[in-house]
């Protein structure tokens, strides 16, 4: 805790003594909401301060976001036209009307553009492989015992439907088993890793609904983010006014380009102050808290949808019919919507448009990052023969505000997640109106 309050108090020493050079500073912000790098925030299980004694893991169920992958095509569209504004600021620089350190200039110059980014939309990139694969193999490292040889009735692996999800399943399950495992095809109904994808209901209320997203408009339109544009816009000092679609295409550059695995920050960073990087932060916070969190009502009942799969899946291991290791590939939407029914991070109030809270729970960065994942390892103890455990991990950390110390009872934990067990999509055919 000393090494860390003294490398804050430096990184703001710095910050102040000097001017703002992006490729030189020691503390670069590294939350970037829902694409924030894994390898950049992640724990690591091998690590974990939860140490049982007399117990034994007998059982893992994990849900994992896909690793990183391209942007979309509307998106990748937008940044790749954005590109131009290197061109600009270059410009602006030798004329003297940028405040940009040289460096970052010639960072900017010399950035290398790689056309898979916007020719392949929704690709795992190389990174994102190599995220899940390191899930799996610091999971296997954790529990040498229960992974090192699973048979094909130890284990289950399945991914939502989408490409980048079964190439990321394909990692996570390479990195459990240096042999080959059977991967379960993705199922046409959704099931439970995406159950909100065929309701009805969600996709028109909640998913295509402009009302859904109005709060992070709306925010955009505030004070503090109006300071932030104009912040950058003079950092550029670029003759054309920017627009919110300019500068969010600028923050993906950034973030899309950056590395977790190789530490490395995109030279499109640069344009941003950390306080524009948090203030960017929290437009996406806004659009996941109203469209997979508790925003909407609805998105609870689907995060319940996917934990009864956890019940009955260490209900099973606890009879002794159980797998050692349950293994799901998913979206963002559905981390945020599982967190939303287990009562996390949960703000006293919602958030708002009209100022960012500071101390928010709500944060996109640490609960729907590239690679996301909630993990629960059930374990047997020697106190009696119904004497179980519960440990959950986000992100390969202990998961501590769930259970008192992290670890769960066997009665708190069916307590939590019985009642999912009535949950249904019954609501997805009723319309607004009823």
């Amino acid at each position: 805790m000393k090494l860390l309050t003294s490398l804050v108090t430096l990184c703001t020493i710095q910050s102040v003594i000097s001017s703002y050079c992006f490729w030189n500073t020691g503390c670069p912000y590294k939350y970037f909401s829902n694409k924030t790098p894994y390898n950049s925030v992640r724990g690591d299980i091998r690590d974990s301060v939860i140490k049982l004694t007399g117990c034994e893991p007998v059982s893992i169920w994990g849900l994992v976001r896909h690793g990183q992958r391209n942007p979309g095509t509307e998106f990748g569209k937008y940044m790749k036209a954005a590109l131009v504004v290197g061109d600009y600021l270059v410009s602006a620089y030798e004329k003297g009307n940028s405040s940009l350190c040289a460096q970052d200039i010639e960072n900017l110059r010399n950035w290398p553009i790689n056309k898979d980014l916007f020719d392949r939309p929704f690709q795992l990139t190389k990174e994102g492989f190599l995220e899940s694969e390191g899930i799996g193999r610091r999971l296997k490292q954790a529990f040498p015992k229960l992974l090192g040889k699973l048979e094909s009735n130890d284990y289950l692996f399945r991914s939502a439907a989408e490409a980048w999800m079964a190439e990321s399943i394909k990692g996570f399950v390479q990195g459990i088993s240096s042999k080959p495992l059977t991967i379960q095809p993705p199922r046409p109904d959704y099931d439970i890793l995406a159950p909100y994808d065929k309701c009805a209901r969600y996709l028109k209320e909640v998913k295509t609904n402009p009302e859904t997203f109005a709060a992070s408009i709306k925010y955009q339109s505030s004070s503090e983010y109006l300071a932030s544009r104009d912040r950058v816009q003079r950092r550029l000092g670029i003759d054309y006014s920017l627009t919110p679609t300019n500068i969010t295409a600028l923050y993906d550059l950034c973030r899309y380009t950056s590395s977790g695995i190789t530490n490395t920050f995109s030279p499109w960073c640069a344009l941003f102050t950390t306080e524009d990087l948090k203030v960017m932060e929290y437009v996406a916070d806004l659009r996941h808290y109203y469209k997979s969190g508790y925003g909407t009502p609805m998105n609870e009942l689907f995060g319940q949808i996917t934990l009864t799969d956890l019940l009955k899946s260490f209900q099973e291991a606890k009879s002794g019919k159980g797998r050692k290791i349950t293994g799901y590939v998913s979206h963002a939407t559905m981390m945020d919507m599982v967190h939303t029914a287990l009562k996390l991070f949960k703000d006293d109030a919602p958030l708002s448009s009209s100022k960012r809270k500071l101390d928010r729970k709500w944060r996109s960065s640490k609960m729907a990052i590239f690679s996301a994942n909630l993990m629960a390892v059930l374990n047997k103890c020697n106190k009696g023969p119904d004497d179980y455990n519960v440990v959950f991990y986000l992100n390969e950390e202990p998961l501590q505000s769930i259970c008192r110390e992290g670890v769960c009872t066997w009665k708190e934990f069916e307590d939590k997640l019985t009642p999912f067990l009535n949950t249904n999509t019954d609501f997805c055919n009723v319309t607004s109106s009823s």
